[in-house]
């Protein structure tokens, strides 16, 4: 399967074929001839459709998506992120048990010839976030389309790796709006950078300029069009599909340091996190924040949603995660992530595995040390620069401040899931300790006589 028939049918999932109809069950979508084996319509919202290549057998479950209005923040993406998340909640278990379908009648063909067909995911929009949860939970591969990524959803999904190929477009404020599972490819075309360039961002890596990343939003909601990956324009009109198109990804590369600073300026509004975060070198290695063009104090968009993510089968225990929205420690998570990513960005190296792991042994640490607050992430100095890293709750120049360290190099060995388990044991010792205190001062003390 090639990444533009995964476009083709993750557009036409958003058709609802009637399977009552011998004829239905039939489409040449591009120049492929497919059999529709099975369609679904959930009470969830949750629709979707299984497709087979009639020349190799492929299977490929395309997960329907949703396409935005012409106001996204009228609509609820950046103002609510409830709202993701909830629908997200209420169709993953049908998307699950969906795609197993596809799986089982994958393994019934196998059976009869020997060779099972391989079964791959596809989506656009909410429906390439689906795309990802059914990939990583069954180890599918995949190809989605402007993604709302899945990473911190509730499912333990970890960002990164290679199963799934997110293809995005620079200004679509949906992909940006969260960390993906897959790897990301990304396109542009000049109407994006004439939009930020409109709306104040400066092409270049300076994290200063005066930029509005909701004004960019909402002039560049077309990003978010399923059409860009393919063949056909917004009417169906012959056309040029960015994924064959060498200039889009050129446009880009070439304006990235752009991109970039709107991408993860949507993400900072979707977290509840401070833009412009800056780790500078220097003796004590931290400038601060700055933050400019947003409102002091953005909350979490994912606080009150309703419902929690469905377990999933053997999942006898499942150990809390710091990087999912609403756990206690997000926010100390996030804060260490940025500083760990910015250290690195000076450096040259991309948030990588061991930048997770780096990061997860910090907060253990952090925690283990009694802070509660990350003021400043700090690296080593001196003969081996970066060896070290610290986090610390105060001033850098009060000897009361309290801190914790890390050696790079034992936290790189060190599990994400070892991290977590010590975290989780840590938070466990802490509400004992706490409960513990509560009953002390509740307990009368000695009467006098």
């Amino acid at each position: 399967m090639t990444a533009q028939q995964y476009a083709d049918l993750a557009d036409d999932s958003y058709r609802s074929p009637d399977l009552k109809d011998p004829e239905s069950r039939r489409a040449k979508i591009g120049q492929v001839e497919y059999a529709i084996l099975a369609h679904v319509n959930k009470d969830s919202g949750y629709q979707g459709t299984i497709y087979q290549r009639l020349d190799t057998k492929e299977i490929v479950v395309a997960h329907r998506g949703t396409e935005f209005g012409d106001q996204p923040i009228k609509d609820g993406l950046l103002a609510d992120g409830g709202m993701v998340a909830s629908r997200v909640n209420r169709q993953a278990s049908d998307a699950l048990e969906f795609t197993r379908y596809a799986m089982d009648i994958a393994n019934v063909q196998g059976e009869r010839s020997g060779i099972a067909p391989q079964v791959t995911v596809t989506g656009h929009s909410l429906g390439g976030c689906l795309a990802q949860i059914t990939a990583s939970k069954l180890n599918l591969n995949g190809e989605t389309f402007n993604p709302y990524g899945a990473v911190g959803l509730g499912y333990r999904i970890h960002e990164g790796g290679n199963q799934i190929v997110n293809h995005v477009m620079a200004g679509d404020f949906v992909s940006a709006g969260s960390r993906h599972f897959g790897k990301v490819k990304m396109y542009a075309d000049p109407v994006e950078v004439n939009i930020l360039r409109a709306v104040g961002y400066e092409d270049s890596g300076n994290r200063l300029d005066v930029r509005n990343p909701l004004k960019a939003a909402v002039y560049g909601n077309g990003s978010h069009r399923m059409h860009h990956f393919l063949n056909v324009d917004v009417n169906g009109r012959l056309d040029h599909s960015v994924l064959s198109d060498v200039r889009a990804m050129e446009l880009a590369e070439q304006h990235r340091p752009m991109f970039e600073k709107y991408r993860g300026d949507v993400l900072a509004l979707r977290s509840g996190v401070s833009v412009g975060v800056a780790l500078s070198a220097g003796a004590q290695g931290v400038v601060g924040e700055i933050s400019r063009g947003l409102p002091d104090k953005v909350s979490n968009p994912f606080e009150g949603s309703k419902g929690a993510m469905p377990p999933l089968p053997g999942d006898v225990h499942r150990v809390s995660d710091p990087r999912d929205y609403g756990h206690p420690d997000n926010a100390m998570y996030l804060r260490i992530r940025d500083g760990v990513s910015a250290h690195h960005q000076q450096q040259g190296r991309s948030f990588d595995e061991g930048s997770e792991r780096t990061t997860l042994s910090l907060l253990v640490a952090s925690k283990q040390a009694g802070i509660d607050r990350v003021d400043h992430v700090v690296p080593s100095v001196g003969a081996n620069p970066g060896e070290t890293y610290f986090v610390v709750q105060g001033d850098l120049r009060d000897p009361a401040h309290k801190r914790a360290q890390v050696s790079v190099a034992s936290a790189e060995r060190t599990s994400v899931d070892e991290s977590l388990k010590k975290l989780d044991i840590e938070s466990q010792r802490l509400a004992e300790s706490q409960s513990q205190n509560q009953e002390q001062a509740r307990s009368p003390g000695p009467r006098m006589a």
